[in-house]
């Protein structure tokens, strides 16, 4: 019985120095790892500021670079910037047109230089054109219907509610078709004949009546 006992306590005490032979071992280990960790953290933390110190140099240096970048060109011992050459504007070249217009002062047939494009082609559609601006600068809206042409005449077909068909006396509404045929036959060396009808049918208005085929002037 005794010596059951003696066993019993023998194993508690081998027991005991076990659990207390583990217990050093874990913190030991735990220990050692702590301090593994910290010289890890260490050497990182070292690692990074050499690698902050060797890019920094090279990033001052890029923006340095890139806030320099400058087109230049080198004149003798000095350097200046390089400026964009100036496009010239070329003019627009435009040729001189002799028409006539009518001084609403008088009523009197006038001359007036008109402006066209160099290279624009001078058409029957054109110098009636003009002639409607310069009357319209002297106040006298004429109202054009379609211009045409057939053989060697040119054909003017007015609007019948507008001047110069009506809203004209007799003699601005003879002007008004003079200065436009005339125009014409200067300006013109295809066209010797102008006439006039009011739209696609005979000029009549209340001063002048034409026939439809009738030549108001030329050949």
């Amino acid at each position: 019985m005794v010596r059951a006992k003696k066993n019993i306590i023998l194993l508690m005490i081998l027991t005991s120095v076990m659990v207390l032979s583990g217990c050093d071992k874990i913190r030991f280990n735990t220990f050692k790892g702590s301090e593994d960790d910290k010289k890890i953290s260490s050497e990182e933390k070292t690692e990074l500021e050499d690698r902050e110190k060797n890019d920094s140099p090279k990033s001052s240096e890029s923006a340095q670079e890139d806030a320099n970048v400058k087109i230049a060109v080198n004149t003798g011992d000095s350097t200046e910037e390089a400026k964009p050459t100036p496009t010239p504007i070329q003019p627009i070249a435009n040729r001189e047109l002799m028409i006539y217009s009518i001084d609403v002062a008088s009523g009197d047939k006038k001359t007036v230089t008109a402006l066209v494009l160099e290279n624009q082609e001078i058409t029957p559609e054109v110098i009636v054109d003009l002639v409607v601006e310069a009357l319209a600068d002297e106040s006298i809206s004429i109202g054009i219907e379609k211009v045409s042409t057939e053989g060697d005449a040119v054909i003017v077909s007015f609007f019948s509610d507008q001047a110069p068909v009506i809203n004209l006396g007799s003699g601005y509404e003879g002007a008004v078709l003079d200065v436009i045929a005339q125009s014409l036959i200067d300006n013109l060396d295809d066209y010797g004949k102008v006439i006039y009808r009011v739209e696609g049918k005979a000029y009549v208005s209340g001063h002048i009546e034409l026939g439809i085929d009738e030549v108001y002037l030329g050949d």
